[in-house]
């Protein structure tokens, strides 16, 4: 099956897609003994591909994992400044998985891991709306302007931050413990909210991640996802992208019909629309000014 090279590389469990793309650029990689380019479209079945001197192997196997993240791990593969990284609670035997999305350092967790960037890819995309649920013990406990806001939702420096749910279950020594879901996933979302309003958290965990919970797994314990939970995910990728596509479908559908009603006319600054189509005479005729019922 034809990919783009750098996906390939990806796949084989090399290093990430971003990686790939500056080995490329490198000239770490020929493809049938000849210099690779970036974007390059090849077939791995076929063509011969090698990186720094030795043919890539190919994995076809996919690997998908559910992993504890305790606090103090850094959501990373590699980073020369991180004391303890994710990727040393995982064994060598699964070969190169990666996360898919992150938790910063002091939060603690559902993680999974995988080594299918297609799924990875679209469980973090915005677009797919992918719900993830936290716990978080805050400082305090927040007052009725404050829930309000939090239920209205949280104007941040990089956007609007709106929790698709957010309840209080308990308070205990003048703090408060929430949980709230959120789909977009951004950098520090869940931290950044609760300092808006005056109650910065104290401590945070993701407790689910669509349809995956952290049921029955200790901190710091990974398990290989079943079957019926893939296809679960999958599931509920292909329901978002259905959904996407109808919606653009939708506004593709509005664009035209408005481009084709404004094209009846010619709007004028601080004038009525005049229909082109029409001569002088009907210019007062009511059917011919009726456009803007259809709006």
């Amino acid at each position: 099956m034809n990919s783009r090279l750098q996906k390939v590389i990806a796949q084989a469990g090399l290093c990430s897609r971003r990686e790939a793309e500056t080995w490329i650029d490198a000239g770490r990689v020929l493809v049938n003994g000849q210099k690779a380019h970036l974007g390059q479209v090849v077939d791995p079945e076929t063509d011969q591909i090698v990186v720094d001197g030795r043919p890539l192997q190919v994995k076809t196997e996919r690997i998908y994992l559910i992993l504890n993240k305790p606090v103090g791990y850094t959501t990373s593969l590699k980073d020369r400044h991180a004391e303890h990284l994710i990727s040393e609670l995982v064994p060598a035997r699964f070969g190169r998985v990666f996360p898919v999305g992150r938790l910063d350092k002091e939060t603690s967790g559902l993680i999974i891991m995988t080594n299918d960037g297609v799924l990875a890819h679209h469980l973090m995309h915005p677009s797919y709306a992918v719900p993830k649920v936290y716990e978080a013990w805050v400082q305090g406990i927040p007052r009725r302007n404050h829930w309000l806001r939090l239920e209205k939702g949280i104007q941040l420096e990089d956007g609007y931050a709106h929790p698709q749910e957010i309840k209080i279950l308990r308070t205990e020594n003048n703090n408060a413990l929430f949980r709230l879901t959120l789909t977009e996933g951004r950098k520090r979302e869940v931290r950044r909210i609760f300092e808006a309003i005056g109650h910065p958290v104290l401590s945070l965990k993701r407790i689910a991640f669509g349809p995956l919970s952290l049921e029955g797994l200790e901190e710091g314990q990974f398990r290989p996802l079943t079957h019926r939970e893939v296809k679960a995910l999958y599931s509920m990728v292909e329901t978002a992208r259905q959904k996407n596509s109808r919606n653009r479908r939708d506004d593709k559908s509005n664009e035209i019909t408005k481009s084709r009603f404004t094209a009846r006319g010619i709007k004028r600054p601080g004038r009525s629309t005049i229909p082109t189509a029409q001569s002088r005479h009907s210019l007062s005729h009511t059917r011919g000014n009726s456009g803007r019922n259809h709006r």
